[in-house]
């Protein structure tokens, strides 16, 4: 007790040194404490972040055969090329490449429709890639949605597939009957 009184100032500096210790380990273990909470959020907001990214139109699209007199015309009609390109790879992707696929898809029709070879002129042909261009456009527009329906895309899908099927076999109806009918007109001569 004699150190206490008579030395008050080292004491109260002891104390000062010791609460000044004590003050700094726990702002410390709270400093740990928190930047442990942060790394656990981040963790958990990296989890929050991760997309699950959605592949549609697993069921792969032949595209239909065109016959070779149909294929002749075909060669000479270049962004018919490119439709079907582009048709063919609509198949597993996801919902960021089928919006892009389609839009292009869309703007290859308007150009097939304005781009028809005067042998394919026919009214037929035009209703078929008036429908084909229709299907596009009900998949361009699910697809461009806030929050599509994957379902409703699958059947847009499907649909499309089958008007393209319905325009392919039109063009080769056409060739064929115009291939009858030449040869008909050359037995009547």
């Amino acid at each position: 007790m004699d150190f206490f009184t008579q030395q008050p100032c080292k004491v109260l500096s002891l104390l000062m040194k010791g609460s000044v210790i004590f003050v700094f380990l726990i702002g410390l273990l709270t400093l740990q404490t928190f930047n442990a909470c942060k790394e656990q959020n981040k963790e958990s907001d990296s989890i929050k972040l991760v997309e699950i990214v959605q592949f549609y139109c697993q069921t792969p699209f032949k595209f239909p055969p065109l016959t070779p007199e149909a294929q002749e015309i075909i060669t000479d009609w270049p962004v018919f090329k490119d439709f079907r390109r582009i048709s063919q790879n609509l198949v597993n992707i996801p919902l960021e490449d089928l919006k892009f696929r389609s839009n292009n898809l869309h703007l290859q029709t308007d150009s097939l429709s304005v781009t028809v070879p005067e042998t394919l002129q026919s009214p037929i042909i035009n209703a078929r890639l008036l429908v084909v261009t229709t299907r596009i456009s009900l998949l361009n527009q699910e697809a461009k949605k806030s929050t599509p329906d994957s379902t409703v895309i699958e059947k847009r899908l499907l649909e499309l597939h089958q008007s393209i099927d319905e325009f392919i076999l039109h063009i080769n109806e056409k060739i064929e009957k115009d291939r009858l009918d030449q040869k008909g007109l050359q037995r009547v001569r």
